[in-house]
């Protein structure tokens, strides 16, 4: 029976926590982890190929040693384990669930924020610190969205919960209330 990839993400992202934590190396590893997911995601053709038929094994261990020459042991035994047991193709879903552990080990959420017009760092910085405030967070990654058609104001969303502070929301709950 094969594993699904959240189910094998989970396993291995929460063997290697446990160890990192262990090791008080929590944030040396998030920081590998990032950069190796970095890697992936700007050569597209790096997991097939370590993962396809059509390179020797001697060429994937080359890629292999050039993945983990700059990378902590933890992290170069992590994805000589990844390949050495034909799990490659899950090493991305593994390196995010690990960093969703890491995320409530920081207590840091990621947000998004959509405005009408692009905000000053001023903005910014109120914004994050009144969200981190309301959902109890020590720190809020924002990722900022600028839509005109909202009107004004701002719509945050993270953690599947959307907090909506637009204009255009408060035209139309106004609206609704005068056809009652």
């Amino acid at each position: 029976m094969s594993l699904d990839k959240m189910t094998i993400a989970n396993r291995y992202s929460k063997a290697l926590f446990e160890l990192v934590i262990a090791k008080n190396q929590v944030d040396e590893t998030y920081q590998d982890l990032v950069q190796l997911r970095q890697v992936f995601k700007t050569n597209d053709d790096l997991i097939p190929a370590l993962i396809g038929a059509e390179l020797p094994i001697s060429e994937k261990k080359e890629l292999i040693h050039i993945l983990i020459s700059n990378a902590s042991t933890v992290v170069s035994n992590l994805i000589k384990m990844v390949f050495d047991y034909g799990r490659m193709d899950d090493l991305v879903a593994i390196i995010d669930e690990f960093e969703r552990r890491y995320d409530i080990y920081k207590q840091r959420v990621h947000a998004d924020v959509v405005t009408a017009v692009k905000l000053d760092e001023t903005q910014k910085s109120e914004l994050v610190q009144t969200f981190a405030k309301r959902i109890g967070a020590k720190q809020v990654l924002l990722s900022e969205h600028v839509d005109p058609t909202i009107l004004g104001g701002a719509i945050m969303s993270a953690n599947n919960q959307t907090l909506d502070g637009s204009l255009s929301s408060k035209i139309e709950q106004i609206r609704r209330l005068l056809v009652k």
